[in-house]
């Protein structure tokens, strides 16, 4: 396990250690999240090991742009207004996901009808998925039902006692105590339900 502070963070090393199927937990505009490539069965299972989360709970897709969501799941136009006029924000938005769509993706993906995608309002991450030219997945880096970190040293106290650890950490100090992103579950767009405020 690598921790970077302090020294210039190079996105190319970053977006190769992703492509490779390593681990990554990254600052991100809301909370720290563990980071992985989506294509990657391996990878996919490391985090859901971390985390101690269920393999029946799903984790997000983030993207840098509506044209790149457009390129992986299929949405009406709807839908891409409504998502187009929130972004790069704080929101996840629930979409259904076609059985042709989620086939290119980890098979941790391949039983699902729904997916949840972010465009964060945050330049980092939004370059290093554009170097990347590919989604990322991403959930909060915290062990399940424990606290969000705002902290690396939160985060790490978390997963001491564990085997299973990310292979890179990028360590940009505390963050804003900003909240987790809200959820808009936008399969049905005439009938938008929010799962989190």
């Amino acid at each position: 396990m690598e921790t970077i502070k302090g020294k210039q963070i190079d996105q190319k090393d970053i977006s190769a250690a992703i492509k490779s199927g390593k681990v990554s937990v990254l600052p991100f505009d809301t909370v720290y999240g563990l980071v992985a490539n989506p294509f990657d069965d391996a990878a996919i299972e490391k985090i859901y090991k971390i985390k101690g989360r269920d393999f029946d709970k799903p984790i997000a897709l983030i993207f840098s742009s509506v044209e790149m969501l457009n390129k992986h799941i299929s949405i009406s136009p709807d839908q891409e207004k409504f998502i187009t006029e929130k972004v790069p924000g704080a929101y996840t938005f629930i979409l259904p996901w076609s059985a042709g769509d989620r086939t290119k993706f980890s098979s941790h993906y391949q039983k699902l009808e729904k997916i949840g995608i972010r465009i964060p309002n945050y330049e980092f991450i939004l370059n290093l998925v554009e170097e990347l030219g590919q989604p990322i997945a991403a959930t909060s880096a915290n062990v399940s039902n424990m606290p969000n970190c705002w902290k690396i040293d939160d985060f790490l106290l978390q997963i001491a006692d564990q085997q299973e650890k990310p292979d890179l950490i990028v360590n940009a100090g505390e963050l804003p105590k900003n909240p987790p992103s809200e959820v808009i579950d936008i399969t049905d767009i005439s009938s938008l339900k929010i799962l989190r405020k």
